[in-house]
């Protein structure tokens, strides 16, 4: 066989090598979900998305309090996603299925004393109908309750609709004005630090402190799901994984995500493409 030849298959083997690797990479799809059926989605609607992508791997929003140790369900719920991964594992056996929430998110809570913070918002409408908000945290609220509704009649759309980017913009616009503008309202205005949670079973804290915590909380839980979502992709290379979380979380894990796909060697994908 002359040097010529050689050289030729060598590029060849290595050409194709190349193509077989790039064929393996990873593939994340987060979908978006709602917990409890609508007029357009309910548990039947995500299996069809979860049976369209045919995933190796499937994540959900639970924390492994409801797996045993060999990651079979020790409590399941009536949910949209429970009940659709439930049939799919029927139907699919193959198909593993892991946590990705907040390891002890509930208890978490509890301990902190921020099982509920609609106290909070109860509160600024409260100052704001009585005219005590200054003009600037009057307008943050109104455009938060402007938000806040037009992603109600989006939740009554369909999965599609939940995970295009329009939907993802609406919901980081209303983040944005609970997580940092809303925060603003609580931390400038003294009423806040005159009540105190009605919730919390230990010391009580005042309105302020119960807002403080839930919004660093919820960065946290976002950034630990990120964490969990990048640990099984490691554990499990070169598969096909979905993603099932609440829409209002998908905008977060699709912005970070994607920054990521280089360095952790996957890509990011649409259920509907």
């Amino acid at each position: 066989m002359n040097k010529l030849l050689l050289i030729l298959l060598s590029f060849s083997f290595f050409g194709n090598a190349q193509t077989n690797d790039k064929s393996k990479k990873t593939e994340l799809i987060v979908i978006g979900t709602v917990h409890f059926p609508t007029k357009l989605i309910n548990q039947d609607t995500i299996y069809k998305a979860l049976e369209s992508i045919k995933p190796d791997i499937i994540l959900m929003e639970s924390d492994m309090t409801n797996f045993n140790s060999d990651f079979t369900f020790k409590k399941t719920y009536d949910e949209n996603e429970w009940n659709a991964i439930i049939k799919y594992q029927t139907n699919f056996e193959k198909t593993l299925v892991r946590p990705i929430e907040f390891e002890g998110r509930n208890d978490y809570r509890k301990e902190n004393g921020i099982q509920d913070v609609d106290p909070v918002f109860i509160e600024i409408n409260r100052l704001d109908s009585l005219n005590i908000l200054s003009l600037k945290y009057k307008k943050i609220w109104s455009r938060f309750i402007e938000v806040d509704n037009s992603l109600n009649e989006v939740y009554e759309n369909s999965l599609k609709i939940l995970n295009t980017a329009a939907t993802d913009n609406l919901v980081r616009e209303r983040q944005f004005y609970q997580y940092q503008k809303l925060k603003e309202i609580v931390d400038e205005n003294k009423e806040f630090i005159k009540m105190k949670s009605p919730v919390f079973e230990k010391d009580s804290i005042t309105f302020r402190e119960l807002y403080n915590r839930y919004c660093h909380f919820e960065e946290l839980r976002n950034r630990t799901i990120i964490d969990n979502i990048l640990k099984w992709k490691s554990k499990y290379p070169n598969k096909k994984i979905a993603i099932l979380i609440g829409f209002y979380h998908r905008n977060f894990l699709v912005n970070e995500l994607k920054w990521k796909q280089k360095e952790y060697n996957f890509e990011l994908k649409e259920y509907y493409n």
